[in-house]
């Protein structure tokens, strides 16, 4: 088994997944969101950012540690999530949420030789943000920044400008989790610093409907998030993460009937 290949498998599985599911006010199969986002883009997002994160898994297994900046790697996901397609920064939720969940689950692996310990993949994401580096955080940074330009560029097109404070972290922060202590106020910050709670009660609610299928589950679990995240498009990154998880415990289950 070569952990790179599952890694980027399950990458593109979790994002083009997620969407196929039926959720209020979001693209779906079956109808585009009010912000004009279409499946498509979607779908080509999760295959064109995939490499980064087997370049990740690459880049650990070499050094056999945590390298000295993994967070670059976010940025060229989000850099290459656009090429084929219009819409904005459609999976950048995913790709902030993955990124320390990945290399995680690699490091995990190097350790105890499996990399379908959910449990222990999630107790370590606290530990990979805490040893990220000012050059995780100058990343982070240019990672933020891009996304606003691609969610800008995109609502200039559709006649919704909005101009948005872009913020500042180098210089302020030493690490990612640093910087996440700071930002709390935002879901997907929240989310790591706490080591995905949310993510994780997707995940356990997806396990325990597997024989009614995931799709329909997710749409249900999305209708229970909703009330308390507040934002569908959050809920809907949550799931994503999620599946992932799913598809790692169960990488030969039948999940989908």
């Amino acid at each position: 088994m070569d952990l790179r290949r599952e890694i980027l498998r399950n990458v593109i599985l979790c994002q083009a997944l997620e969407p196929m599911g039926k959720k209020p006010n979001l693209t779906s199969r079956s109808e585009d969101a009010p912000t004009r986002t279409k499946l498509e883009y979607l779908v080509i997002a999760s295959v064109n950012s995939c490499w980064a994160f087997y370049d990740l898994a690459d880049r650990i297994l070499t050094a056999g540690r945590q390298p000295d900046c993994i967070l670059d790697l976010a940025y060229e996901a989000q850099k290459d999530s656009t090429r084929n397609r219009l819409g904005g920064k459609v999976n950048f939720g995913q790709i902030q949420l993955l990124i320390p969940l990945v290399a995680a689950q690699v490091l995990e692996y190097m350790d105890s030789g499996t990399h379908e310990n959910v449990e222990a993949i999630l107790a370590r994401t606290g530990e990979v943000l805490r040893h990220t580096s000012e050059r995780d955080v100058e990343y982070l940074e240019k990672f933020i920044h891009l996304g606003y330009q691609l969610s800008m560029r995109h609502h200039e097109r559709i006649g919704r400008p909005d101009s948005p404070d872009l913020p500042r972290l180098r210089g302020r922060f030493k690490t990612m989790y640093d910087a996440c202590r700071s930002f709390q106020n935002i879901h997907a910050v929240r989310e790591m610093f706490e080591g995905y709670p949310y993510s994780q009660q997707v995940y356990r609610f997806l396990l325990h409907n597997i024989e009614t299928g995931i799709l329909p589950a997710s749409e249900l679990v999305h209708r229970f998030l909703l009330p308390e995240i507040g934002r569908p498009d959050i809920a809907a990154d949550f799931i994503a993460v999620g599946l992932y998880l799913v598809l790692t415990k169960h990488p030969e289950g039948v999940l989908f009937v």
